[in-house]
């Protein structure tokens, strides 16, 4: 953040990520309508199969939508700079919030907790694969208020992943706020 100025989201490497995640189950499905065509299968055995490609293809697609919008939404790259070493803080305590990260949003789907150390995000547990939790430390945080809509909103930036930001609703921030005017840093 040279200058005074925030750092802008890399879109291009954003555009790329979604592309990969969107074009593995289109070449998936090709190759299964290649197959289809050649007579390799038979339809008793696809009938036989079925079931257990549910059972076993529902799983791993689910993992994979979950890795993909970590990925996309810049949760990865967040996770890499700021990992939670060590037990989620039990000081102050917010479940079930709501936060957007690029494309990613994640609604009443994230815990947010929060002491001297830092602000910590983890989601619930059925996202979690992907979705590591976060811990960012105060100094690391700027927050600026803004409108996404007609909706009041918090940005929160770091300074580790400057290309990355989270954004929380307004009162999540002030209940932070609250709890913690010593250590947050407005920008």
């Amino acid at each position: 953040m040279a200058g005074g100025q925030a750092a802008r989201p890399n879109w291009g490497q954003t555009i790329r990520r979604v592309s990969v995640l969107l074009l593995l189950p289109a070449l998936a499905g090709g190759v299964a309508a290649l197959l289809a065509r050649s007579g390799t299968f038979e339809q008793a055995a696809v009938r036989d199969l079925a079931p257990l490609l549910f059972f076993v293809a529902m799983p791993l697609l689910w993992l994979w939508i979950c890795w993909g919008v970590a990925y996309a939404g810049g949760w990865h790259d967040l996770a890499k700079a700021y990992p939670l070493r060590g037990a989620l803080p039990v000081a102050h305590q917010w479940k079930f919030q709501s936060i957007q990260m690029g494309l990613a949003t994640y609604r009443n789907a994230v815990h947010v907790a929060a002491d001297s150390r830092g602000i910590c995000f983890r989601p619930m547990a059925l996202f979690r694969a992907g979705n590591p939790p976060i811990c960012v430390p105060w100094a690391d945080i700027t927050a600026s208020d803004t409108k996404v809509l007609w909706l009041p909103m918090v940005r929160l930036r770091f300074d580790r992943v400057p290309q990355h930001s989270i954004l929380i609703r307004k009162s999540l921030a002030d209940k932070i706020r609250a709890a913690f005017a010593d250590l947050w840093r407005l920008g």
